[in-house]
């Protein structure tokens, strides 16, 4: 029993394994509570079967775009509503830690819990939901750990800001920044209830991918956030380069939420809110992004210039570069790395730049600057099979959560073998901080410049080092 009431898990595919969906952290973020701090879920009576996922966030049309709404084999008819604020659990432990053919034994199962990985999943706070197959955390259970998934409000819904938000506000919180907000609140209920399922509430890493891996990086640096978890793994975020380069100030997402207001035609909060969430959706992805964002008028690239993370005062209270250089940080161990087809743009001289790359350097060198250790890189480079998209922005997921069987792709033994030893990599990273372990080949950190990283894969890439112009 959890401090909110009975909760019954199923098996997974694998019996040792239980799985609990839809397990509501928060309360419905609807009608007042729409743009609000996300507010602890009400008990509930009897027993909660958590046997399904909770609808996804309210999101433009899962699976419009075609790349990868066949990647991910998304459902267009996948439910969707603004309550939205739950998490999912896979853990090993509550059919006896160990007892299955597979299930690592190692001192992960001696009775102080099991180290917990909570996932924060991408979608350039546009989209993303925890429902997707390549977000199964059975595999990952497997190896001795219990895993979360959480989903968060995104765009408009997670990161629209007025300055009659801040009044709102009361006692100095957070008035902006609500997807963020939903992650911690999330993350805070594992520390609180974790025991229950098997884990260890001070041994939690926070891992994501893309604008989850941001995500980890924001929660790392937030003031709210010390003592929370333990460790980080950040998969393709664009380190302190990209859209985390510079974060919009406060007055600078007001500004825009302020126009927001305008196009929808209404003169205050309280109207807002009562817009249907359908309604809200589609304004804001029609919504012009903003003159100073350098996107006139572009729909395509709007919402991503429109509902942003900014520098809210509370949660995020400087730039994230400025913070790690200064030690502003939670003290925990960090994994970083990305995929070689992701992020290219134009160099100076018209060859291609790995901006992506180049922002993981950028954040390791002022992570280490600021007195963090040294943490530990990789690159996948890995030619996916079944077309010519090579090591493309989110294809190390298939192999990081070990579900290629999940994949349409037709996938062969050396690939399982790479994905298995990714599993290992990352759980024993969550397990010690050290990602090493019997039987695999040694990683070593990456050195105060970064350079030094574990190569998954090396279809194309050989080791060396990565020339790159930091805008700082």
């Amino acid at each position: 029993m959890i401090r909110q009431g009975c909760v019954d898990g199923f098996s997974d595919a694998d019996p040792v394994i239980t799985v609990f969906r839809g397990i509501p952290y928060a309360k419905p973020p609807v009608d007042e509570l729409r743009w609000r701090e996300p507010q602890p879920a009400e008990a509930w009576d009897g027993v909660l079967e958590a046997g399904d996922f909770a609808p996804m966030p309210m999101q433009p049309l899962p699976g419009s775009d075609e790349f990868y709404g066949r990647e991910w084999q998304i459902d267009a008819d996948t439910p969707m509503a603004e309550d939205c604020l739950y998490l999912n659990i896979w853990t090993p432990a509550l059919r006896g830690c160990g007892s299955g053919s597979e299930i690592r034994t190692d001192s992960r199962c001696d009775g102080h819990g099991l180290p917990v990985m909570v996932w924060l999943y991408g979608g350039a706070f546009q989209t993303g939901s925890t429902c997707e197959k390549e977000f199964n955390g059975e595999q990952l259970a497997r190896q001795g750990v219990v895993v979360v998934s959480i989903a968060y409000r995104l765009n408009v819904f997670g990161f629209f800001a007025h300055a009659m938000l801040e009044k709102e506000a009361v006692d100095g919180r957070p008035c902006a920044n609500f997807g963020f907000l939903d992650q911690r609140m999330g993350i805070q209920w594992v520390k609180d209830n974790i025991a229950l399922f098997g884990g260890d509430p001070a041994n939690i890493t926070v891992f994501g991918q893309s604008a989850g891996a941001a995500s980890a990086l924001a929660q790392s640096v937030s003031p709210m956030n010390d003592g929370l978890f333990q460790r980080v793994i950040m998969q393709s975020g664009g380190g302190t380069g990209l859209f985390n380069r510079h974060l919009w100030s406060l007055e600078d997402a007001q500004r825009n939420g302020a126009r927001f207001l305008k196009y929808l035609e209404v003169e205050s909060i309280a109207e807002a809110r009562s817009v249907p969430a359908t309604d809200l959706l589609e304004a804001a992805v029609t919504f012009p992004a903003c003159d100073w964002s350098g996107q006139g008028d572009d729909v395509v690239w709007a919402p991503m210039t429109n509902w942003i993370p900014c520098v809210d005062g509370t949660f995020l209270v400087e730039q994230y570069r400025d913070a790690l250089i200064a030690g502003h940080r939670v003290p925990c161990d960090l994994l970083v790395g990305n995929t070689t087809g992701e992020f290219m743009v134009p160099g100076p001289d018209g060859t291609p730049y790995p901006e992506g790359e180049c922002g993981n350097l950028d954040m390791i060198d002022a992570w280490v600057s600021g007195g963090g250790s040294e943490p530990y890189r990789y690159r996948f480079d890995v030619d996916m099979p079944g077309d010519d998209a090579g090591a493309f922005h989110s294809s190390d997921l298939w192999f990081s959560f070990g579900t290629l069987p999940a994949s349409w792709r037709p996938f062969r033994g050396w690939h399982y073998d790479l994905s298995h030893a990714m599993n290992r990599y990352w759980t024993n990273f969550a397990a010690t901080g050290d990602p090493n372990g019997s039987g695999l080949p040694e990683w070593t950190a990456c050195g105060p410049d970064g350079q030094r990283y574990m190569l998954f894969g090396g279809c194309h890439d050989t080791p060396g080092n990565v020339s790159c112009v930091m805008v700082k």
